[in-house]
């Protein structure tokens, strides 16, 4: 076989991963609670895609905000953040309106588990002010961790001879992107064992109270991903809605299967540079 029909016959890793978690279901859906034990490698596939995350934001952001020049940061700043303002909208609509599609649950109104629990209440200053910045990456808190790159590529902006350290910055960052890269070929193995796991640990009772909220979990992920999203980048930018759906399509199938976006954000970035 030729090298040409061999590129034709290799599936892509969006094909592979959506066959790893139809395998997954169906494999749990036969097995039952034997696949229960799969949940670990489940679980280490997630942390090995979180290994780079955090390293990756830093230095990216880092080196991206301090390489630019006062000018190029302001028409950053006014452009980029009147798009960003416009998808968090869309994006918060979304959630808001999500809710009003599930079914309304009736429980006990003399009894309530959630009567005598106590809820853990968000201490926002921790959680956007890096007063640690060490701490905020130990434990993940990617706000603070995010504000704290943020305040020093801005303060590189003005530095003189900076390209000292912006480049090794540089490849770091596309050695993290490669980590990541690496890892997201895993991906058909870890999501089949997560849904192996998870299809073979739930009851068919359980899934039938959750339904509702898959299937509106799905239209809504569905609605933003592949139409929504794709088609304002289009109107408002120069690139095509196929070139933006094939370029994005791996990292959308990852992030959908694992529900972690973070994981899949430097191939997010990687694909737009090729995009442009």
């Amino acid at each position: 076989m030729t090298t040409e029909r061999k590129r034709r016959f290799r599936l892509s890793l969006s094909t592979s991963i959506l066959i790893g978690l139809g395998f997954g279901v169906l494999c749990g859906i036969t097995f039952g609670e034997y696949c229960g034990s799969l949940r670990v490698f489940g679980d280490a596939f997630i942390k090995l895609l979180q290994m780079s995350i955090l390293p990756y934001i830093v230095v990216s952001l880092v080196a991206g905000i301090g390489g630019l020049s006062y000018d190029q940061a302001k028409l950053l700043a006014i452009r980029a953040g009147l798009l960003l303002l416009l998808l968090w909208g869309i994006g918060f609509a979304i959630i808001l309106a999500l809710p009003l599609a599930f079914p309304e649950v009736k429980s006990a109104s003399f009894f309530s588990t959630s009567l005598i629990e106590t809820k853990e209440k968000v201490d926002f200053v921790d959680l956007y002010i890096p007063w640690n910045p060490f701490r905020s990456l130990a434990n993940n808190v990617i706000p603070a961790v995010v504000l704290f790159s943020l305040s020093v590529g801005i303060a590189l902006i003005g530095v003189k001879d900076k390209q000292g350290l912006i480049h090794p910055l540089n490849i770091l960052s596309a050695a993290f992107t490669r980590v990541a890269h690496f890892v997201v070929k895993l991906t058909p193995l870890g999501v089949f064992a997560i849904s192996a796991s998870a299809a073979g640990t739930m009851t068919l009772e359980e899934f039938g109270r959750l339904q509702p909220y898959f299937i509106c979990f799905i239209i809504g992920a569905i609605l933003l991903t592949f139409w929504i999203l794709p088609a304002l980048l289009a109107a408002l930018t120069p690139l095509r809605y196929k070139d933006i759906i094939g370029q994005s399509r791996d990292a959308l199938v990852t992030g959908f299967t694992t529900g972690n976006l973070f994981i899949v954000l430097p191939i997010l970035v990687k694909n737009c540079k090729d995009l442009f």
